[in-house]
């Protein structure tokens, strides 16, 4: 049977803010790992070491977020770049055939990866040059990411530093209590030997 405090703390450590393709385990295990790094002292320590586990995954989210959006964006990067350096052939010529075969294959077949890379060369361009047109094509959608990144990673600071607040000030109200009992204590010997 539980006490009336662990129910109180089921409510507050509520299901880990998760997506159903992410892993309970690998939220626990950074849970876990923050715990043993920061060693919260009491419930409002843990509090925050729960929100900060919260927001330190969301921020791994988003960063994952952001390399998938460029890799769905490839496939359409890839294709306009070979497209333009092939000379924009038209549609349902042997040459447009080509480069769409070229194109397909590219992510599966290492000749036709030679065929794109080839080309590039022509024109002094290397993978990169796709990889940066798939960049372009999403750079808003990345924008409005880092814009997020930068507000979750500016929240998890300042839970850091409300974490590091709470302890100085915890710490300063022993050392005030304790210098008072210590500044107090011959008093309190004298009121006993006068009783």
């Amino acid at each position: 049977m539980t006490n009336s405090s662990d129910g109180a703390e089921l409510m507050l450590f509520s299901e880990p803010p998760l997506l159903i393709t992410e892993s309970a385990d690998e939220f626990a295990a950074l849970n876990a790992a923050l715990m043993e790094e920061i060693k919260p002292a009491g419930i409002i320590e843990r509090l925050y070491v729960a929100d900060i586990a919260a927001l330190v995954w969301e921020i791994l989210r988003l960063r994952r977020c952001k390399v998938a959006i460029v890799n769905i964006a490839f496939k359409d990067a890839l294709d306009q770049t070979v497209y333009r350096l092939a000379g924009e052939p038209d549609i349902a010529t042997p040459e447009r055939e080509t480069v769409d075969a070229v194109v397909f294959d590219w992510f599966s077949k290492p000749k036709a990866r030679k065929e794109v890379l080839k080309l590039l060369a022509e024109f002094r361009l290397d993978e990169s040059a796709i990889e940066a047109e798939a960049i372009r094509s999403v750079f808003s959608d990345l924008e409005v990411l880092d814009k997020m990144l930068a507000l979750l990673e500016s929240r998890r600071n300042k839970v850091l530093r409300s974490i590091a607040d709470y302890r100085n000030d915890f710490a300063k109200q022993v050392r005030d209590v304790s210098k008072r009992v210590i500044e107090a204590d011959p008093v309190i010997q004298l009121e006993n030997q006068a009783a």
